[in-house]
């Protein structure tokens, strides 16, 4: 009775005008976000696996913003080591729809973890240590205004990207054991509000900024400070006012940390709701509960919240490391999420003396030669960025499973703008499974999907004219 229902619901749609495109990315490397057969339109009675979407009004859930990486200092020094014309083709990959069409990025604000060795220990105003509370000396500097060209360079191809900044240290003179000396908190302020200027006097908006990289993270003074929830709850009250007084129109993300210390983002937006407008999260507690974003959300239903944060290592990382990281937090009322980083090099040498040495950018980067690489995670983060637009909206998905062995599949869906369905599938059995999606507003697909693969199914039908 129930496959009945399904085919009067197909037969109903037979008028209707029906597009589709499937996308596939393969653990084997057979397909590299590459078209494979379609699905059909309609039920079966026995498929391996059935998918449910809500894709009426009352299943929408979040708006997303988009997907995408970092720009690091070792980001833009290997793309400024590619020739003028593979400069072009890159960023065409990256930044348009001949190419993966990232969406949300994410930039450093002075020097991380992965600065080259040879540009060495840099702010935008150190000043050789000295204090310098008035910012007389606050300069870009070379590397600043190299990711400032960048950006721009980015921004031109692309206007409607979203550009989030992220400090892992101010200049050192402004610490004491690696926190930020009260008596100079409104210099920090300042140097932010002189940042985000210079960047616009270049040509870059910066849509938001996080207040500090993973800050209950202290190790290296070059590249990492800590800061308490109370602190920066006084630092987003500071720095939103001046922000608004100011020609600039960015916005405050609390937190940029993991998803095991819920209580500090929590406790910044109870004390700074005003000046906060959405929270930043990264993956690496052990475990990495992505709930913990659903269970915020219940909480504070306004503030939108973003991945903005994990690595990819090609050496030892699980196929399906980069989708995970990428379908979870969407799952759980996140608007974006973002690989860590954009660049690498494949000597693996462009990470500071203690910093992340084993990471690789989703682009590698062969300086002598010239030459650069899509890694499998610029095509697995392609998956998304490619097919779920600006504006789409998350769709409730039931059906995912993963069972003990790590067997099992799982599926997070958009509704574009414009009204067509985008469903990522991962197949994590070791064969082919043939998968039903039911949707509720009335129709039903099924096809196949490659073995240990991540495929991306785009479905629209309206009536025609």
């Amino acid at each position: 009775i129930i496959i009945d229902l399904w085919l009067m619901c197909y037969l109903c749609l037979t008028d209707a005008v029906v597009e589709v495109s499937i996308h596939a990315t393969s653990e084997d490397r057979k397909y590299n976000l590459t078209a494979i057969a379609e699905p059909v339109h309609g039920p079966i009675s026995s498929p391996d696996w059935r998918i449910e979407i809500d894709d009426t009004e009352s299943g929408a859930r979040q708006e997303i913003d988009g997907f995408g990486a970092a720009w690091t200092d070792a980001t833009v020094e290997v793309f400024s080591h590619l020739p003028d014309d593979k400069q072009d083709d890159l960023m065409k990959l990256l930044f348009t729809s001949k190419g993966i069409d990232l969406g949300l990025m994410r930039h450093t604000i002075g020097q991380s973890d992965l600065t080259p060795s040879w540009i060495g220990k840099w702010s935008y105003d150190d000043n050789e240590g000295k204090a310098d509370p008035d910012l007389t000396n606050f300069d870009l500097g070379d590397p600043g205004k190299k990711m400032a060209a960048w950006l721009k360079r980015m921004q031109e191809i692309k206007s409607s990207i979203l550009l989030l900044g992220s400090p892992w240290s101010p200049p050192g003179w402004m610490k004491q054991n690696n926190n930020l000396q009260w008596q100079y908190v409104d210099s920090w302020v300042d140097y932010m509000i002189k940042y985000l200027e210079h960047f616009k006097e270049t040509g870059v908006r910066v849509d938001a900024v996080t207040l500090q990289n993973e800050p209950l993270h202290s190790q290296d003074e070059a590249w990492t400070m800590y800061m308490d929830k109370s602190y920066q709850a006084i630092l987003a009250n500071k720095l939103g006012p001046a922000i608004r007084n100011s020609s600039i129109r960015t916005e405050i993300w609390a937190y940029d940390h993991n998803t095991d210390r819920p209580d500090y983002p929590e406790y910044v937006i109870e004390n700074a709701s005003e000046n906060v407008q959405g929270v930043a999260w990264h993956c690496y507690a052990n475990p990495t509960r992505w709930e913990v974003l659903s269970s915020f959300h219940s909480k504070h239903p306004t503030k939108k919240q973003y991945m903005t944060e994990c690595w990819t290592h090609l050496k030892d990382e699980d196929f399906f490391s980069t989708a995970d990281f990428l379908a979870g937090p969407m799952q759980n009322y996140a608007s974006g999420a973002m690989a860590w980083t954009l660049g690498g090099s494949v000597e693996y040498d462009v990470a500071y003396p203690d910093g992340c040495a084993p990471c690789s950018g989703i682009i590698q980067v062969d300086r002598k030669n010239g030459e650069f690489f899509k890694t499998i995670d610029y095509y697995t983060l392609g998956q998304y960025s490619k097919f779920v637009h600006k504006g789409s909206r998350y769709m409730v998905t039931n059906g995912s499973w993963i069972y003990p062995d790590g067997s099992g599949v799982t599926a997070t869906s958009f509704k574009n703008p414009k009204g067509n369905r985008v469903v990522v599938m991962l197949n994590k059995f070791y064969k082919p499974m043939k998968l039903q999606i039911s949707f509720k507003s009335g129709d039903a697909w099924n096809g196949n999907v490659p073995s240990r693969s991540i495929t991306t199914w785009v479905l629209t039908a309206s009536p025609t004219s």
